[in-house]
């Protein structure tokens, strides 16, 4: 594995993470209504929205670099 599937490859997992995160603490302010609960889950959110921006920037970089066969 090229040190490039592995960048997607965690780029891929870490947004699954986010994800998830995010799912996890919104069901949890839903259900309890902790403020820090909403704040946890639209971080995650957003966050999760960095990591794909960054993924489709390195892989728009990758092809211009001639790296993506």
């Amino acid at each position: 594995m090229s040190l490039r599937q592995f960048h997607l490859v965690f780029v891929t997992v870490v947004t699954c993470l986010f994800l998830g995160m995010g799912g996890w603490s919104l069901k949890g302010y839903f259900d309890h209504q902790g403020g820090l609960l909403l704040w946890l889950g639209a971080g995650s959110f957003a966050g999760a929205l960095l990591v794909v921006v960054y993924g489709a920037w390195f892989l728009r970089k990758t092809r211009r670099m001639g790296l993506i066969e």
